[in-house]
């Protein structure tokens, strides 16, 4: 056994390990072990019926919670063990309030405790309001966003022409003539003069910590995400796909990006509406590998709700309901609590592995991975000769390759070797070959290796 966020160990009893308790009703609960030693050894306790009888009713007095205190008997020693849940209130000890982070206990002063006595209430960041100006307020941005809403059907008598300061209090993003939080984190000009680290840092590696591509976005959460979306584009690859029509005798081209730019609509909009506002620590982070893509933004999901459970239809938790539904009147969002279940099926539907999903004390991660088959290094590893990684990397740039575009390429080489290089990536599902033999067209296979 080991020390955790969730578990602690000590060999005998003190008053001082209410905190600890404290801690865990506060955080996501946990388990206090009595008689055990820091190394997650029992050593045994002493009195165990007098802590049995005793224990219960001191946490209950100081604590205000109702644990569960019971003896067990591990490699014949007696240890007692104390099983908090999390709380929905906030729990004090002798008037101070305690996190656990890790396998530690901490004590909340300051800003901190005011955020987490906040939280604790049921009171949303975005709710709250604070001594903003309507001069913080960016009108263009207020304006892109009727005709959003216009275009959208789901702002009623949305007008253009109407007062800032009328639609915000429409919106009811301005509250008995003070500004909330979601009205400058939405619309503002600078809301980053407010909420130090709200911006999304978009970065390119190179295996796992070589960056060649880095942007920090700030500004408003509109023009964020308007942003942000573009940069990642520009740090992914696209392919093309060419299918034949033969009504039209004619190949029709469709552009496939390294992930379905539905699903990277999905994740980034995830990680600005139910980003934890409150932690100003942790910008809202877009990683980008050479196989994988990763957004990552704090808060972790609510307690009770389960990564399995956002892959089915389900009621939204929304941390920043007023965030939420400027996103969805502006048309951004299809409907509430379907946004994990559209990357989900957007990357099946492109054939690309399941993305994995993370919960934790740091926030929420989405990684999707991307189709290898078509990298440089994959086709290198494959055992590709030269000629055939310039055929690929033509097709890769134009959807497909001709026989005739291949000669161009690989001309000191006879037509028979260079039928036999591309039915070689034909065998090995990297092509396809499509059209009558005249004017056959060997495009990049959808199909994945092993079903070619």
């Amino acid at each position: 056994m080991i020390e955790s966020q969730n578990i602690e160990f000590k060999e005998s009893w003190k008053d001082e390990y209410l905190k600890t308790l404290c801690a865990f009703a506060n955080t996501d609960g946990g388990v206090l072990k009595i008689g055990v030693d820091d190394a997650g050894r029992p050593v045994g306790v002493h009195q165990v019926k007098r802590l049995l009888r005793e224990l219960p009713n001191k946490i209950r007095n100081k604590l205000g919670i109702t644990p569960s205190v019971v003896a067990e008997t591990v490699a014949e020693n007696d240890i007692i063990s104390i099983t908090v849940s999390p709380s929905p209130v906030p729990v004090s000890c002798d008037g101070r309030y305690y996190q656990r982070s890790g396998s530690n206990t901490f004590d909340l002063a300051g800003q901190e405790l005011v955020h987490f006595l906040i939280r604790k209430s049921g009171i949303t960041w975005d709710t709250l309001t604070g001594d903003y100006s309507i001069d913080d307020i960016d009108p263009e941005t207020v304006r892109t966003f009727v005709r959003l809403a216009k275009r959208s059907n789901r702002l009623d008598t949305a007008d253009e022409e109407e007062p800032v300061d009328s639609i915000l209090r429409r919106l009811e993003l301005a509250v008995n003539g003070k500004l909330t939080n979601a009205a400058i984190m939405l619309f503002g000009k600078e809301p980053q003069r407010f909420f130090i680290n709200t911006t999304t840092r978009v970065g390119r590696f190179k295996g796992r910590d070589i960056i060649i591509g880095d942007e920090e976005i700030s500004g408003n959460l509109i023009q964020q995400f308007t942003r942000a979306e573009e940069r990642v584009k520009s740090f992914i690859d696209v392919r093309y796909e060419i299918s034949a029509d033969a009504m039209q005798e004619s190949f029709q081209r469709k552009e496939i990006w390294d992930y379905p730019l539905l699903a990277i609509r999905e994740a980034l909009l995830n990680a600005l509406i139910h980003r934890d506002y409150f932690n100003t620590d942790i910008q809202t982070q877009i990683r980008i590998y050479d196989d994988a893509i990763r957004f990552h933004n704090p808060g972790s999901l609510p307690q009770g709700i389960t990564i399995e459970m956002l892959k089915t239809e389900h009621y939204s938790f929304l941390r920043n309901p007023l965030i939420a539904k400027i996103f969805y009147l502006a048309g951004f969002v299809e409907r509430y609590g379907s946004g994990i279940g559209r990357i989900v099926d957007a990357l099946a539907e492109t054939d690309l592995p399941e993305p994995e999903f993370q919960s934790n004390s740091f926030g929420f991660i989405v990684r999707m991975r991307k189709d290898l088959r078509f990298t440089e290094d994959s086709l290198r590893d494959a055992g590709l000769n030269k000629r055939q990684l310039q055929a690929m990397s033509f097709a890769r740039e134009t959807g497909g390759i001709t026989a005739v575009e291949y000669a161009a390429i690989a001309p000191e080489v006879s037509e028979k070797t260079r039928y036999r290089d591309l039915l070689d990536l034909v065998h090995r599902g990297l092509l396809e070959a499509v059209g009558a033999k005249k004017g056959r067209r060997y495009v990049l296979a959808r199909s994945r290796p092993g079903n070619a």
